[in-house]
Parts: structure tokens; sequence; C-alpha cells
């Protein structure tokens, strides 16, 4: 009875070892860890209902801004699945401002525009934009905008939108007499975006090792950290073989049985 005993146990504990051995416990810390970690954030800037932005003008030469006034307001609207840019007011330049832009004009200038990066705050900085003014005669004034936003909402950049020309081409506009300066807007919101995940990286005890010629040592990275010492599978598991060998040893063999006869002797002796 004992003797199966023992080989119960020597059983059990030789599962458990191969259980063991199956488990690496730093591929669970793995699958437990950055996969399973929600990264999906909802952005702040989706929960606002929306703002306007006080958009200033002004007109520049040889690439320095001059003074700025007010051309109108620019409402941005979040509560939609796409954000959207509408121009309440159309802008329409007055016989003063059409002047400069003729002027300009011949001049290869510039036409600048810019707003507050935090609508309602007036010490916040300005987000600036320029384009040459023979891009906007050329195409009629016919401009678009795109204000590009962070998470929370704030203006970090605006971008013209409108058919580049040569200098070439723009020294024959430049000739043109501009009669009507009305411009048609159009615009567009871009919003912050998720990036491509982070690839995981391979553990480097499980990476492929790179078959090495023989009689050249292995180059080592300077800040990569020791290689593991390779451990033998006693040494690994010593503390469950150990009792086994424990309990074989002590173990036995199997008692006699009790009330059994001795072992028979010699014949009876003779009288």
């Amino acid at each position: 009875m004992t003797m199966r005993l023992v080989k119960l146990a020597v059983f059990a504990c030789m599962a458990l070892v191969l259980q063991v051995a199956r488990c690496d416990p730093r591929e669970s810390e793995t699958r437990m860890g950055f996969d399973d970690g929600d990264l999906n954030t909802q952005s702040l800037v989706h929960t606002k209902r929306g703002y306007s932005l006080d958009l200033e003008h002004s007109i520049s030469t040889e690439g320095v801004v001059g003074s700025f006034s007010s051309r109108g307001e620019v409402s941005i609207d979040f509560e939609r699945a796409k954000p959207t840019v509408t121009f309440p007011t159309k802008v329409v330049l007055n016989d003063a401002q059409r002047a400069a832009f003729q002027t300009l004009l011949s001049q290869n200038g510039f036409y600048t525009v810019r707003a507050k990066s935090q609508p309602g705050n007036p010490n916040s900085a300005f987000v600036m934009a320029s384009v040459p003014v023979c891009f906007l005669v050329k195409n009629r004034f016919r401009e678009e905008l795109s204000f590009h936003v962070n998470d929370v909402g704030h203006l970090i950049s605006i971008e013209f939108r409108t058919p580049a020309l040569s200098p070439s081409e723009c020294a024959n506009v430049g000739k043109r007499v501009i009669k009507d300066a009305s411009f048609s807007s159009t615009g567009s919101v871009a919003v912050p975006i998720d990036g491509p995940e982070v690839p995981r990286v391979i553990a480097a005890a499980s990476a492929a090792k790179v078959a090495v010629p023989p009689g050249v040592e292995p180059v080592r990275d300077e800040n990569a950290p020791p290689p593991e010492e390779s451990q033998s599978f006693f040494r690994r598991y010593w503390y469950i073989i150990v009792p086994v060998l424990v309990l074989l040893i002590s173990g036995g063999g199997d008692a006699p049985a009790a009330g059994a006869a001795p072992a028979a002797g010699g014949g009876a002796p003779r009288r």
C-alpha cells in the first residue's frame, strides 16, 4: 500500500513539473499587461459644442506683416460627427483695401489672416497664415481655410488652400486691374486622430537568435542586460524533485500481511 502511495505521489509531482515547464510567467504578464489596456480615449474636442473665432486680416508687403483689422467671425461646430466651419459674414473689400490689394499685386505681396489660439482668452497667442495676393486674384478671391485644433479645441494652425502659381504666372496676374474683391470662403476643421498602434517588442529571451559562424564571437549591445545563465532541469525544479526522492528512499517495500505463516523450515525431526 505504501508503495502505491509513493508511485501516485511521483506521478502527481511529475505532472506538476510538466505544467510549470509549459507556463512562462513572462508570457502571462504580456497578455495581461499592455494588450488588455484600453488605449481608445474619447477626444475632448468632440465634447465641446463649438465656438466662434474673431478672424483678422492684414495686407503685407515683402513678407512684413502690417496692421490688422477685423475681417469677421468664423463659426466652428464640433457637435456633428464631422466638424464644420461657416462664415456668417461675406468679406467684401472697400475701395481703400482694394487699392492696397492692387498695390500688393504689383509687388507680389502677401495677404495675412490671424486668430487667437484660445477663443475668449485675450492673452493667448495669435495663429497666422499668409498667401500671395496673386493666388487669390487668379482664383477670383475663392479661398479655403483649414483650421487645425488640438484635443481640447485650441487653435494650433491655419492653412490657406489656394491653387499655387509659378512666378511667371504671378507676373501675368499682376497686370490685372482688381474690380471686384468679394471673397468666397469655405472652411474645414482638422482634429487630432489616433496614431498607429505601438508594436509589441519581443522579449530578448524569446527573440530569434542569429547563427554565428564558428570561431566568431557575437557582438553584444553595451546597454543590453547580461544574458541569463542557463539552468539545468534539476536546478530549476529541485524543490519538487527532492521531496519525491525522499519519499522513494524512505518508503521501503510492502509490509508482510498480518498473521502470515512463517517460512517453512526443514522436515520434522526424527524421533
